[in-house]
């Protein structure tokens, strides 16, 4: 039984890998007055925390998409597998990053790798436009 749960989550994290590399297509399609960058450290996105806590996140974590209006950095795209929802150390990595874009004025915009699969529908161009935009036409 461990031994599948082992490869469930390996085939998460590679399927992981797949969705960020869609998502950021579309991206960087549809929305071509934003800048994307996937894959970013976090000390390359925000200042050094004050708290210890944020700071192990903050020397080791990254975004997986970065969103930038106007050169300023916006919003954080993370998209997950189940294993967010099921393994207790990623939740708390999850929350350390929610905390840091938090402290630092930047949205955090979570979604399950299934969600590459609905970009075309009016419901998830809304969800992208009211993160980076804060609006929805």
């Amino acid at each position: 039984m461990k031994d599948l749960e082992n490869r469930i989550e390996q085939a998460d994290l590679e399927g992981d890998e797949e969705v960020i590399e869609a998502l950021y297509g579309h991206l960087m399609a549809n929305f071509p007055k934003l800048q994307f960058r996937k894959k970013v450290p976090l000390r390359e996105l925000f200042p050094e925390p004050d708290s210890r806590w944020l700071r192990s996140i903050w020397g080791y974590g990254h975004g997986d998409i970065a969103v930038y209006r106007h050169g300023k950095l916006i919003c954080i795209i993370e998209p997950g597998g189940s294993y967010h929802l099921k393994d207790e150390a990623q939740k708390l990595r999850d929350r350390k990053k929610d905390k840091i874009c938090k402290v630092n004025s930047v949205k955090c915009l979570r979604v399950v790798n299934d969600f590459v699969n609905h970009l075309d529908k009016k419901q998830a161009r809304k969800l992208l436009k009211k993160h980076f935009y804060g609006v929805v036409r």
